[in-house]
């Protein structure tokens, strides 16, 4: 093989394991949310992690693409292919039409605030395995890939083990300089010691290091070369050091689940290799235990992941901002709440239960206000407000005032925290009971984004578009969660959010590929010897994706991590491939 062109052939591949994780960048857009009324009204924002690595993404699978048509047509080399692929080329077409057909197809094509996974993007994961599994024909291949990703790592590590002691890369004077280009003076880190590398959020630390901690201590046993031992294990220290430093609960779940897996697969191969898994165990379990000692942070987060803590019901279920009245929900009980202004001028107030029978009240005539005397509505009342130069309702009701205007259609309307007038959405939840009690945060999410799905059937509502069909403006429930200024624009689940952008067909296509792979996986290295490198490292790379694939119950996909996951999964089906010509994994 010519050196040169093999040289220029794993250039793409070296480029996302080892420079765009560390691209960190700021970049002022338009966000295109102010169209929607549940949004800021101003469009302007900024964004730090994720453009520049969409980005970079998209033209390096862009240029992966012109390498493999070059090679096929100007250099008559066939494309290796297993029918492995099919799915993923199925999830490919998929994931294109729901974009072509998306009711915000803007946003497919464009990328979305805090998340930039383009349609290109998504296809460009498809041509980064792809060309990962074509770049692997002999363990020298394989070996000079894991080479470059140490280094990608060892980088990585270096920013990490700054945000441990306090030291942060990027809130450096100098850092800050490369990030704004010395216009802005911004911080960009979470509390101090808290580890989030240039992922953007801590939640993608474990995402990342659920890949790169299998591969750690595979390497760690392929090399056996002494200086290759202390290196791959003082990376894997370093590396569960950053890991629990990002506070990050999902990884303690993944790597639990792993561990089983381990047992059951290699359980009588970890007794025969037990002066290399004590050590190793010894090493884990020892900077587990001085990190958790010193700081139970993550501890405290997995408790309240699995058992929140019990919280009354919420006093207010439901608003409607109907056609003639606003209808409140409280106790099981309606109440419903109007008014019109007489050609004089003067505000009438209807205020009445869901009989239409009038409630008693007693007026303060200073202030406009109608206490409401009825105890299924305990301390109600209703006033008459001006509220930037309109005329409005206010309406205390379990202990919140809400606002509502009569708009131009003659229906009504809520004022909301972004000082918009917008329909109240009661988003429709599952699972509630289950759901928001164990898993936080995260539940409520799953419970309001598993309804979106009856609209995936076939396609989904296009790349980058969770933002906009998630329902952000279900202001009753944001309220009583304090959350009225957030919006949720990922549904922190990888199956949830293929699912709802790409359908349910292109979920169904991505487990097949990946199911497909990992059994195939399970048979070669439940047998294998493990005296051949390939080996070692093609169980490295099963028991990586596996942790990433468990992780993403509890954590999305990014373009911070992602590229990372696709090209192991590449290098994984291209190795079993090898293993299985070679007759690996037959029990010899």
């Amino acid at each position: 093989m010519n050196k040169k062109k093999s040289a220029l052939y794993f250039i793409p591949v070296i480029l996302l394991l080892t420079v765009v994780p560390l691209i960190v960048r700021m970049y002022s857009f338009k966000s295109g949310l102010a169209q929607f009324d549940w949004s800021p009204a101003s469009d302007e924002t900024l964004d730090f992690f994720l453009y520049y690595k969409s980005l970079a993404i998209t033209v390096i699978a862009a240029a992966m693409s012109i390498i493999l048509a070059v090679r096929y047509f100007m250099k008559k080399k066939e494309f290796k292919f297993c029918y492995e692929m099919i799915p993923i080329i199925i999830y490919a077409a998929l994931t294109f039409l729901s974009s072509i057909f998306s009711q915000y197809r803007y946003f497919s094509f464009h990328g979305a605030v805090e998340v930039f996974e383009t349609v290109w993007v998504l296809l460009g994961y498809c041509v980064i395995a792809f060309y990962a599994y074509q770049l692997i024909d002999t363990f020298e291949d394989l070996d000079c890939i894991m080479k470059w990703m140490t280094v990608g790592v060892a980088l990585m590590l270096v920013i990490g083990m700054l945000q441990v002691t306090g030291r942060d890369f990027y809130t450096s004077e100098f850092g800050k300089k490369l990030v704004t280009g010395g216009m802005a003076d911004i911080d960009l880190a979470f509390e101090k010691g808290r580890v989030f590398l240039g992922m953007y959020n801590p939640n993608y630390v474990a995402s990342y290091f659920a890949l790169i901690i299998p591969m750690e201590i595979a390497l760690l046993i392929q090399n056996k070369k002494w200086y290759f031992r202390i290196l791959y294990a003082g990376m894997l220290v370093l590396s569960i050091i950053c890991l629990l430093a990002s506070g990050n609960r999902s990884a303690i779940a993944a790597f639990a689940v792993t561990i089983l897996f381990i047992l059951l697969l290699f359980n009588k191969r970890l007794i025969k290799a037990w002066k290399i898994v004590l050590p190793v165990t010894a090493v884990i379990a020892v900077v587990f235990g001085t990190y958790l000692k010193k700081d139970d942070f993550i501890i405290q987060k997995f408790v309240r992941l699995m058992h929140a803590e019990d919280r009354p019901e919420d006093p207010i279920s439901e608003i409607v901002t109907g056609d003639n009245d606003v209808a409140i929900t409280c106790n099981g009980q309606v109440f419903h709440a109007a008014y019109d202004i007489t050609p004089e001028g003067y505000i009438n107030m209807t205020i009445q239960d869901d009989a239409g029978t009038a409630l008693n009240t007693t007026v303060d005539e200073a202030t406009f206000t109608y206490a409401v005397q009825d105890e299924r509505f305990p301390g109600f009342t209703v006033q008459a407000v001006n509220l930037n130069n309109e005329i409005a309702m206010g309406v205390f009701a379990g202990n919140v005032t809400w606002y509502f205007k009569k708009g131009d259609d003659g229906t009504y309307y809520y004022y909301n925290v972004y000082g918009r007038w917008d329909k109240i959405n009661n988003a429709p939840r599952v699972w509630v009971n289950f759901l928001e009690k164990r898993f936080e945060e995260r539940g409520t999410i799953w419970s309001k984004t598993i309804p979106l799905l009856k609209n995936c059937l076939i396609f989904g509502t296009g790349a980058d578009t969770y933002t906009v069909v998630y329902p952000q403006d279900d202001y009753v429930d944001k309220t009583y969660d304090y959350s009225t200024s957030s919006m949720d624009v990922k549904p922190h689940c990888l199956y949830l959010q293929i699912a709802v952008q790409s359908g349910i067909p292109a979920l169904l296509a991505v487990l097949v590929f990946y199911i497909w792979y990992f059994v195939t996986g399970v048979r070669l290295y439940a047998k294998a010897s493990y005296q051949d490198g390939m080996e070692i490292i093609g169980a490295g790379l099963l028991l990586a994706t596996f942790t990433y694939m468990v992780i993403s119950f509890l954590n999305d996909s990014t373009v911070t991590v992602a590229p990372i996951f696709w090209i192991m999964m590449g290098l994984g089906i291209a190795v079993n491939e090898i293993l299985k010509k070679k007759g690996a994994g037959q029990g010899r």
